[in-house]
Parts: structure tokens; C-alpha cells; sequence
């Protein structure tokens, strides 16, 4: 199978990234996004950059997969309240003929829309899905971690965020991957703690950024890919693709 993460950066390079999505649908199993807008008017922004229909977007590109959204704030942009109905959050699309089932989700942080002031205190929520393939367990999980404005450092808020996050991956079976923007650099404690017990394909595969060109900042790394050590890793990559600040994870797996 196939996997794809990638942070659209909420669809601002929006004609390239569309792109990219339409050439790796051919092959891939499960796309998982973060920062995903998504309204049920007829919206097409949220701002001058960001896409308010994403999601919808996405789905029409993606005819041969499902759609699941799961948001974690409403009626607000990157820049603060808008007038219309929107959420933002996560996404995963899955090729319809690998699994039925849904993808769930729990709250690392926070609850659903409880956003307090600024986007630091936004709420942040993980989607994982459960499935068998040919006699096999997996699951896929993804996340997109709390940003604050000060780096990608240990906070308690980020530690919680990661104790919470490994409870649930303990607590199910199979085959494990875990990926997504956590927002945490290489060398923190939340993201050893993420890291017990799972292989961080970002370091074993030498990824020396996850970054695009459009990202203009010294920290290299965001992303991350993590699995559990049955999980048969036939590659690994994070191309140069510039489709948003974030380059794709590609992890092409057994």
C-alpha cells in the first residue's frame, strides 16, 4: 500500500498542490492533510490565499477515494472570525476499495471549537481509522500538534498532547503508523515520547528537511512518519514538491 501526508497549508498553492494530488491519486491508498477548510456555502475563500472548500475540492479530485473530515474549529480563518460557516482541521481520504471503515478521532487538546484566544489556543484533534487487510490489522493515525508562535519546542501542553496521542497508539493492535505535522522539533521530549516503541522513518531514512522552499525559517523539521517495527517499509520519501510550506511524506509500506 501507500500513504501520503501532507499540511496543505490550507490550499494556498492551490493549482500545483491539486496537481500533485491528481498524479499520486493513481497510486496511493491513504492521503492524510492537516489544515483542511471546508464550507457548505459557495465560498471559495477564506482570505486572499486559503481555500474555504478544501475538503470539497479535494473529494472531486479524489473520485476514486472517501472523504472523511474531522474538524476541530469553526467559523474562524488563520486571521480570526469569519462571517460565514467554516471548519477547519484534518483529513483523510481513502481509496474506497482498501476499507469502509471510518476514521475516528480523540482530542489531544482542548475540545471541538474551544478556541480561546489566538491560533495557540485553537483545539487539536488525531483521526485515526482501524482496518484488515487480507487477514491483517492496521492502523493509520495523523495529527497536525499545537503551534504557539515560539518554536517547536517542549511545553507541558506538547507533552500532554504526546502522552495522549501514545496512550491511543498502545492501545490498539496491528500494524502501526502514525505521521503528520507535529509541529515538534527532532531533539524534544515530545516527540521521544511519540517515539517509543515506533521507528521515526525522518530519522532512519537521513530526511534532512521537511520543509519547501516557501518556508523561510532555520528549524528544517516539522513532519514526521513513525511506525512500528513490523510494519515493512518498501520506501520512503520526502520529495522537493512545492505545493505548500510542508513537502509530502511518501511511505510506500506492507
Amino acid at each position: 500500500m501507500k500513504l501520503v501526508s501532507l499540511n496543505l497549508w490550507a490550499g494556498r498553492e492551490f493549482a500545483p498542490l491539486m496537481d500533485y494530488v491528481a498524479d499520486q491519486s493513481r497510486d496511493t491508498d491513504i492521503f492524510c492533510f492537516q489544515e483542511v477548510f471546508h464550507t457548505p456555502t459557495s465560498r471559495k475563500m477564506v482570505s486572499e490565499h486559503y481555500r474555504a472548500n478544501l475538503f470539497s475540492e479535494l473529494q472531486n479530485a479524489l473520485p476514486h477515494h472517501q472523504g472523511h473530515f474531522a474538524p476541530a474549529l469553526q467559523d474562524h480563518g488563520f486571521d480570526g472570525p469569519v462571517d460565514f460557516p467554516i471548519q477547519w482541521g484534518l483529513a483523510m481520504f481513502i481509496r474506497k476499495d482498501v476499507t469502509k471503515d471510518v476514521p475516528r478521532e480523540i482530542y489531544l487538546f482542548g475540545s471541538y471549537n474551544a478556541r480561546q484566544y489566538d491560533n495557540s489556543s485553537s483545539p487539536r484533534n488525531l483521526q485515526y481509522v482501524h482496518f484488515n487487510v487480507e487477514g491483517q490489522d492496521y492502523t493509520i493515525a495523523h495529527f497536525h500538534g499545537l503551534w504557539n508562535g515560539q518554536g517547536k519546542t517542549d511545553t507541558p501542553d506538547r507533552l500532554e498532547q504526546s502522552r495522549r496521542a501514545k496512550q491511543l497508539l498502545d492501545g490498539t493492535k496491528g500494524k502501526k503508523i502514525f505521521c503528520g505535522d507535529f509541529n515538534l522539533l527532532p531533539d524534544t521530549q515530545s516527540l521521544a515520547i511519540l517515539k517509543d516503541g515506533l521507528v521515526d522513518l525522518i530519522e532512519t531514512w537521513g530526511i534532512t528537511t521537511t520543509r519547501s522552499s516557501f518556508y523561510l525559517k532555520p528549524d528544517q523539521y516539522a513532519d514526521y512518519t513513525l511506525v512500528s517495527s513490523d510494519v515493512d517499509v518498501e520506501h520512503f520519501a520526502v520529495p522537493p514538491v512545492n505545493v505548500s510550506d510542508h513537502l509530502p511524506m511518501e511511505l510506500r509500506f506492507w
